[in-house]
Protein backbone atom coordinates (compact mmCIF):
# COMPACT_ATOMS: atom_id res chain seq x y z
CA UNK A 1 0.00 0.00 0.00
CA UNK A 2 2.77 2.39 0.86
CA UNK A 3 4.63 1.42 -2.31
CA UNK A 4 1.68 2.28 -4.45
CA UNK A 5 1.37 5.69 -2.83
CA UNK A 6 5.07 6.41 -3.36
CA UNK A 7 4.77 5.47 -7.01
CA UNK A 8 1.86 7.83 -7.41
CA UNK A 9 3.74 10.67 -5.85
CA UNK A 10 6.77 9.98 -8.06
CA UNK A 11 4.75 10.16 -11.22
CA UNK A 12 3.11 13.35 -10.07
CA UNK A 13 6.51 14.87 -9.32
CA UNK A 14 7.73 14.43 -12.90
CA UNK A 15 4.55 15.97 -14.33
CA UNK A 16 2.89 12.89 -15.66
CA UNK A 17 -0.60 11.75 -15.15
CA UNK A 18 -1.91 8.29 -15.04
CA UNK A 19 -5.24 6.52 -15.13
CA UNK A 20 -6.29 3.15 -14.10
CA UNK A 21 -8.43 0.72 -16.02
CA UNK A 22 -9.87 -2.55 -15.00
CA UNK A 23 -8.86 -5.78 -16.65
CA UNK A 24 -10.81 -8.92 -16.06
CA UNK A 25 -7.63 -11.01 -15.90
CA UNK A 26 -4.89 -8.70 -14.69
CA UNK A 27 -6.79 -6.68 -12.17
CA UNK A 28 -6.04 -3.01 -11.93
CA UNK A 29 -3.43 -1.68 -14.41
CA UNK A 30 -1.83 1.67 -14.12
CA UNK A 31 -1.21 3.39 -17.56
CA UNK A 32 0.52 6.75 -17.94
CA UNK A 33 -0.80 9.32 -20.50
CA UNK A 34 1.08 12.04 -22.48
CA UNK A 35 0.69 15.51 -21.08
CA UNK A 36 -1.41 17.98 -23.14
CA UNK A 37 0.50 20.18 -25.61
CA UNK A 38 1.29 23.63 -24.47
CA UNK A 39 -1.40 26.18 -25.38
CA UNK A 40 -0.74 28.34 -28.51
CA UNK A 41 -0.93 32.10 -28.32
CA UNK A 42 -4.12 33.63 -29.71
CA UNK A 43 -3.80 34.90 -33.37
CA UNK A 44 -3.32 38.58 -33.86
CA UNK A 45 -6.45 40.12 -35.50
CA UNK A 46 -5.84 41.84 -38.87
CA UNK A 47 -5.78 45.58 -38.90
CA UNK A 48 -9.21 47.07 -39.44
CA UNK A 49 -9.90 48.98 -42.70
CA UNK A 50 -12.34 51.78 -43.08
CA UNK A 51 -15.55 50.78 -45.01
CA UNK A 52 -15.69 51.64 -48.73
CA UNK A 53 -18.24 54.36 -49.45
CA UNK A 54 -21.37 53.10 -51.17
CA UNK A 55 -21.00 55.57 -54.04
CA UNK A 56 -17.54 54.19 -54.82
CA UNK A 57 -18.91 50.64 -54.92
CA UNK A 58 -21.63 51.72 -57.35
CA UNK A 59 -19.09 53.40 -59.62
CA UNK A 60 -16.85 50.32 -59.65
CA UNK A 61 -19.80 48.05 -60.46
CA UNK A 62 -20.94 50.36 -63.26
CA UNK A 63 -17.45 50.45 -64.76
CA UNK A 64 -17.17 46.65 -64.64
CA UNK A 65 -20.60 46.33 -66.26
CA UNK A 66 -19.68 48.69 -69.08
CA UNK A 67 -16.45 46.79 -69.80
CA UNK A 68 -18.35 43.50 -69.87
CA UNK A 69 -20.82 44.95 -72.36
CA UNK A 70 -18.07 46.29 -74.58
CA UNK A 71 -16.25 42.96 -74.63
CA UNK A 72 -19.16 40.55 -74.86
CA UNK A 73 -22.40 42.26 -75.74
CA UNK A 74 -23.50 39.95 -78.53
CA UNK A 75 -24.25 36.29 -78.70
CA UNK A 76 -21.49 34.48 -80.67
CA UNK A 77 -23.74 33.83 -83.67
CA UNK A 78 -24.52 37.55 -83.96
CA UNK A 79 -21.02 38.99 -83.54
CA UNK A 80 -21.04 40.22 -87.15
CA UNK A 81 -24.22 42.29 -86.95
CA UNK A 82 -22.47 45.66 -86.91
CA UNK A 83 -22.68 47.58 -90.21
CA UNK A 84 -25.41 45.26 -91.46
CA UNK A 85 -27.21 46.24 -94.68
CA UNK A 86 -30.98 45.74 -94.82
CA UNK A 87 -32.86 45.75 -98.15
CA UNK A 88 -36.48 46.91 -98.43
CA UNK A 89 -38.76 48.17 -101.15
CA UNK A 90 -41.19 51.05 -101.26
CA UNK A 91 -44.51 50.09 -99.68
CA UNK A 92 -43.09 47.01 -97.96
CA UNK A 93 -41.78 46.35 -94.45
CA UNK A 94 -38.29 46.42 -92.95
CA UNK A 95 -37.01 44.73 -89.79
CA UNK A 96 -33.75 45.75 -88.10
CA UNK A 97 -32.69 43.22 -85.45
CA UNK A 98 -30.20 44.13 -82.70
CA UNK A 99 -29.05 41.27 -80.45
CA UNK A 100 -27.77 41.89 -76.91
CA UNK A 101 -27.21 40.08 -73.61
CA UNK A 102 -29.64 40.52 -70.70
CA UNK A 103 -30.25 44.25 -70.81
CA UNK A 104 -33.10 45.93 -69.01
CA UNK A 105 -35.75 47.74 -71.05
CA UNK A 106 -34.39 51.23 -70.52
CA UNK A 107 -30.91 50.42 -71.83
CA UNK A 108 -31.67 49.94 -75.57
CA UNK A 109 -32.49 52.85 -77.89
CA UNK A 110 -33.00 53.10 -81.67
CA UNK A 111 -31.97 56.26 -83.54
CA UNK A 112 -31.92 57.39 -87.18
CA UNK A 113 -28.45 58.83 -87.52
CA UNK A 114 -29.04 60.78 -90.75
CA UNK A 115 -31.76 62.89 -89.10
CA UNK A 116 -30.51 62.74 -85.49
CA UNK A 117 -33.97 61.40 -84.68
CA UNK A 118 -34.70 59.39 -81.54
CA UNK A 119 -37.09 56.59 -82.49
CA UNK A 120 -37.41 54.34 -79.42
CA UNK A 121 -36.06 53.91 -75.90
CA UNK A 122 -36.80 50.54 -74.38
CA UNK A 123 -40.31 49.72 -75.52
CA UNK A 124 -41.39 53.36 -75.70
CA UNK A 125 -41.77 54.82 -79.22
CA UNK A 126 -40.84 58.49 -79.75
CA UNK A 127 -40.99 58.57 -83.55
CA UNK A 128 -43.46 61.08 -84.96
CA UNK A 129 -44.87 58.54 -87.43
CA UNK A 130 -46.79 55.47 -86.36
CA UNK A 131 -45.02 53.41 -89.00
CA UNK A 132 -42.19 52.75 -86.50
CA UNK A 133 -42.47 50.24 -83.66
CA UNK A 134 -40.15 48.20 -81.44
CA UNK A 135 -40.57 44.54 -80.57
CA UNK A 136 -38.91 42.81 -77.64
CA UNK A 137 -39.91 39.75 -75.62
CA UNK A 138 -38.76 39.16 -72.06
CA UNK A 139 -35.71 36.87 -71.84
CA UNK A 140 -35.15 37.38 -75.57
CA UNK A 141 -31.86 38.81 -76.84
CA UNK A 142 -33.37 40.54 -79.89
CA UNK A 143 -34.53 44.15 -80.03
CA UNK A 144 -36.26 44.65 -83.39
CA UNK A 145 -37.17 47.94 -85.02
CA UNK A 146 -40.10 47.52 -87.43
CA UNK A 147 -40.80 49.96 -90.25
CA UNK A 148 -44.11 49.60 -92.08
CA UNK A 149 -45.08 51.08 -95.45
CA UNK A 150 -41.43 51.85 -96.23
CA UNK A 151 -40.75 55.11 -98.09
CA UNK A 152 -37.67 56.23 -99.99
CA UNK A 153 -37.02 58.78 -97.22
CA UNK A 154 -36.55 55.92 -94.73
CA UNK A 155 -33.24 54.95 -96.35
CA UNK A 156 -30.12 55.71 -94.33
CA UNK A 157 -28.17 54.70 -91.24
CA UNK A 158 -29.82 53.50 -88.04
CA UNK A 159 -28.18 53.05 -84.63
CA UNK A 160 -28.95 50.50 -81.93
CA UNK A 161 -27.52 52.16 -78.84
CA UNK A 162 -26.92 50.54 -75.46
CA UNK A 163 -27.13 53.47 -73.04
CA UNK A 164 -24.31 52.30 -70.78
CA UNK A 165 -21.26 54.24 -69.65
CA UNK A 166 -19.49 54.26 -72.03
CA UNK A 167 -22.19 53.74 -74.66
CA UNK A 168 -22.02 50.79 -77.05
CA UNK A 169 -23.58 51.20 -80.51
CA UNK A 170 -24.27 49.02 -83.53
CA UNK A 171 -25.10 50.51 -86.92
CA UNK A 172 -27.44 49.32 -89.67
CA UNK A 173 -27.91 50.69 -93.19
CA UNK A 174 -31.40 50.54 -94.69
CA UNK A 175 -31.41 50.49 -98.50
CA UNK A 176 -34.80 51.24 -100.08
CA UNK A 177 -35.54 50.41 -103.73
CA UNK A 178 -38.48 51.15 -105.99
CA UNK A 179 -39.50 47.87 -107.61
CA UNK A 180 -40.86 48.09 -111.13
CA UNK A 181 -42.32 45.83 -113.78
CA UNK A 182 -40.74 45.58 -117.23
CA UNK A 183 -42.42 43.90 -120.21
CA UNK A 184 -39.74 42.59 -122.53
CA UNK A 185 -39.91 43.83 -126.10
CA UNK A 186 -41.37 47.02 -127.57
CA UNK A 187 -44.24 48.98 -126.09
CA UNK A 188 -46.47 48.18 -129.09
CA UNK A 189 -46.91 44.79 -130.72
CA UNK A 190 -48.61 44.15 -134.10
CA UNK A 191 -49.79 40.60 -134.61
CA UNK A 192 -51.91 38.77 -137.11
CA UNK A 193 -55.18 37.15 -136.11
CA UNK A 194 -54.75 33.45 -135.35
CA UNK A 195 -51.08 33.80 -134.37
CA UNK A 196 -49.40 32.87 -131.06
CA UNK A 197 -48.74 35.76 -128.65
CA UNK A 198 -46.42 35.62 -125.64
CA UNK A 199 -45.84 38.56 -123.27
CA UNK A 200 -43.20 38.30 -120.54
CA UNK A 201 -43.13 40.58 -117.49
CA UNK A 202 -40.12 40.80 -115.17
CA UNK A 203 -39.97 42.51 -111.76
CA UNK A 204 -36.81 44.56 -111.25
CA UNK A 205 -35.22 46.02 -108.08
CA UNK A 206 -37.28 43.90 -105.70
CA UNK A 207 -35.43 42.36 -102.70
CA UNK A 208 -37.88 39.43 -102.57
CA UNK A 209 -40.21 37.90 -105.17
CA UNK A 210 -43.59 39.65 -105.30
CA UNK A 211 -46.56 38.01 -103.64
CA UNK A 212 -48.45 38.19 -106.92
CA UNK A 213 -48.19 39.49 -110.49
CA UNK A 214 -51.54 40.36 -112.04
CA UNK A 215 -52.21 40.83 -115.74
CA UNK A 216 -54.96 43.18 -116.91
CA UNK A 217 -56.43 43.40 -120.40
CA UNK A 218 -58.21 46.73 -120.89
CA UNK A 219 -58.52 47.07 -117.06
CA UNK A 220 -59.93 43.55 -116.62
CA UNK A 221 -57.86 40.99 -114.73
CA UNK A 222 -57.16 37.91 -116.84
CA UNK A 223 -55.10 35.75 -114.45
CA UNK A 224 -58.13 33.68 -113.50
CA UNK A 225 -60.29 34.32 -116.56
CA UNK A 226 -61.98 31.24 -118.02
CA UNK A 227 -60.55 31.63 -121.49
CA UNK A 228 -59.05 28.47 -122.94
CA UNK A 229 -56.85 30.32 -125.42
CA UNK A 230 -55.20 32.45 -122.65
CA UNK A 231 -52.82 31.26 -119.93
CA UNK A 232 -50.70 32.99 -117.24
CA UNK A 233 -47.59 31.39 -115.72
CA UNK A 234 -45.94 32.99 -112.64
CA UNK A 235 -42.47 32.00 -111.36
CA UNK A 236 -40.61 34.10 -108.78
CA UNK A 237 -39.86 37.44 -110.46
CA UNK A 238 -41.31 36.58 -113.88
CA UNK A 239 -44.84 36.20 -115.22
CA UNK A 240 -45.73 35.14 -118.77
CA UNK A 241 -49.05 35.69 -120.49
CA UNK A 242 -49.68 33.41 -123.48
CA UNK A 243 -52.49 33.71 -126.04
CA UNK A 244 -52.63 30.51 -128.10
CA UNK A 245 -54.62 31.88 -131.06
CA UNK A 246 -55.03 35.61 -131.17
CA UNK A 247 -58.53 36.95 -131.80
CA UNK A 248 -59.69 40.42 -132.73
CA UNK A 249 -61.01 40.85 -129.19
CA UNK A 250 -57.50 40.28 -127.81
CA UNK A 251 -56.39 43.68 -129.09
CA UNK A 252 -55.89 46.46 -126.56
CA UNK A 253 -53.68 47.40 -123.64
CA UNK A 254 -52.12 44.73 -121.42
CA UNK A 255 -50.86 45.83 -118.01
CA UNK A 256 -48.49 43.86 -115.76
CA UNK A 257 -49.06 44.90 -112.12
CA UNK A 258 -46.89 43.13 -109.52
CA UNK A 259 -47.34 43.54 -105.77
CA UNK A 260 -45.51 46.65 -104.46
CA UNK A 261 -44.06 47.50 -107.87
CA UNK A 262 -44.72 50.08 -110.55
CA UNK A 263 -46.76 48.54 -113.40
CA UNK A 264 -45.77 48.19 -117.06
CA UNK A 265 -48.03 48.37 -120.12
CA UNK A 266 -47.90 47.06 -123.67
CA UNK A 267 -50.36 47.70 -126.51
CA UNK A 268 -51.32 44.86 -128.83
CA UNK A 269 -52.70 45.55 -132.34
CA UNK A 270 -54.39 42.64 -134.14
CA UNK A 271 -54.01 42.75 -137.92
CA UNK A 272 -57.00 41.27 -139.76
CA UNK A 273 -58.10 41.00 -143.39
CA UNK A 274 -55.62 41.75 -146.16
CA UNK A 275 -51.99 41.96 -145.21
CA UNK A 276 -50.16 45.28 -145.67
CA UNK A 277 -48.66 45.87 -149.05
CA UNK A 278 -45.14 46.33 -147.75
CA UNK A 279 -44.43 42.61 -147.38
CA UNK A 280 -41.20 41.03 -148.57
CA UNK A 281 -40.68 37.63 -150.24
CA UNK A 282 -44.32 37.47 -151.44
CA UNK A 283 -44.82 34.07 -149.79
CA UNK A 284 -48.23 32.96 -148.62
CA UNK A 285 -48.68 33.45 -144.86
CA UNK A 286 -49.41 30.31 -142.88
CA UNK A 287 -52.25 30.60 -140.38
CA UNK A 288 -51.26 30.03 -136.78
CA UNK A 289 -47.64 31.16 -137.16
CA UNK A 290 -45.77 32.67 -134.23
CA UNK A 291 -45.35 36.41 -134.29
CA UNK A 292 -42.80 38.55 -132.54
CA UNK A 293 -41.99 42.23 -132.74
CA UNK A 294 -38.73 44.01 -133.47
CA UNK A 295 -37.05 46.82 -135.45
CA UNK A 296 -35.51 46.94 -138.91
CA UNK A 297 -33.13 49.59 -140.21
CA UNK A 298 -34.40 51.04 -143.51
CA UNK A 299 -31.78 53.66 -144.06
CA UNK A 300 -33.00 56.95 -142.64
CA UNK A 301 -36.05 55.36 -141.01
CA UNK A 302 -36.11 52.93 -138.11
CA UNK A 303 -39.50 51.26 -138.57
CA UNK A 304 -41.21 48.57 -136.50
CA UNK A 305 -41.21 45.18 -138.14
CA UNK A 306 -43.52 42.16 -137.85
CA UNK A 307 -41.81 38.79 -138.19
CA UNK A 308 -43.71 35.51 -138.63
CA UNK A 309 -42.45 31.98 -138.15
CA UNK A 310 -42.79 31.35 -141.87
CA UNK A 311 -39.98 33.81 -142.55
CA UNK A 312 -42.09 36.73 -143.79
CA UNK A 313 -40.99 40.23 -142.96
CA UNK A 314 -43.74 42.84 -142.88
CA UNK A 315 -43.16 46.56 -142.35
CA UNK A 316 -45.88 48.33 -140.42
CA UNK A 317 -46.26 51.89 -141.66
CA UNK A 318 -47.41 54.85 -139.66
CA UNK A 319 -45.14 54.23 -136.67
CA UNK A 320 -42.85 57.15 -137.44
CA UNK A 321 -44.07 60.74 -137.42
CA UNK A 322 -44.61 62.04 -140.94
CA UNK A 323 -44.93 58.58 -142.51
CA UNK A 324 -48.41 57.66 -143.69
CA UNK A 325 -49.80 54.35 -144.74
CA UNK A 326 -51.52 51.25 -143.43
CA UNK A 327 -51.14 49.93 -139.88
Amino acid sequence: MITWQLTTLLWAAIGLRHTTRASPNLGTITAPLHPPPPSLPAPTPPPTRPPVPREQLYEAAEDMWAKALALNTLAPEFQGQNNTEILAQVGGEATLSCYTYHLSDERVAWLKKDDDQLLTVGQEVYAAEQRFSVVHTNHDEAWELWVKDVALSDAGQYECQLTTNPTVSFFFTLVVTQAEAVVTGPGEVHIEEGSHLSLECQVKNAPVPPVYIFWYHNNTMVNYARQHHLQVDHQNYTSTLVVARVRRTDAGTYSCQPHLAAPANVTVHVVTGERPAAMQHGDTHEEGSTVTSGQVDTGALNLPVLVTSSGLVMLVWGQVAGVGGMR
